[in-house]
């Protein structure tokens, strides 16, 4: 038996965990019962690192507002998650920002700013 589980908060972790030890000493099993090996069972908690920002009928001025503040909290998040050193924080930021607005601007100049999502997201590395 095989169990996946995508956690989004720490407190959905402990939950899962009693959940899971709970099904493995009850023995349940789907399908056949047969004896299976149970690997140890890890769960990490993380910041998400992606925010999707609503900007339909907003103005420019109160959508890049809310780009910037996101891009601070997606960089933060990824400094939590041990994903970003402290140094790039700063960097993180400017880049999110630039990289989210400049999409924002290819979208509003083909007039498709309703068509796509717009999201700010963490960089992978420099």
């Amino acid at each position: 038996m095989r169990l996946n589980v995508r956690l989004e908060s720490l407190a959905n972790a402990a939950a899962a965990t009693s959940a899971t030890l709970a099904l493995l000493s009850v023995g349940l099993s789907v399908g056949v019962a047969r004896a299976e090996v149970v690997a140890d069972l890890a769960v990490i908690g993380r910041a998400p690192t992606v925010m999707t920002i609503p900007y339909v009928g907003r103005t420019v001025q109160a959508v890049r507002l809310d780009v910037r503040e996101a891009a601070g909290v997606v960089c933060d998040a990824a400094l939590s998650n041990g994903e970003l050193e402290p140094l790039d924080r700063q960097w993180c930021r400017d880049k999110a920002t630039a990289r989210t607005l400049r999409t924002y601007a290819k979208l509003r100049a083909q007039n498709l700013a309703q068509a796509a999502p717009l999201q700010v997201q963490v960089l992978a590395s420099r």
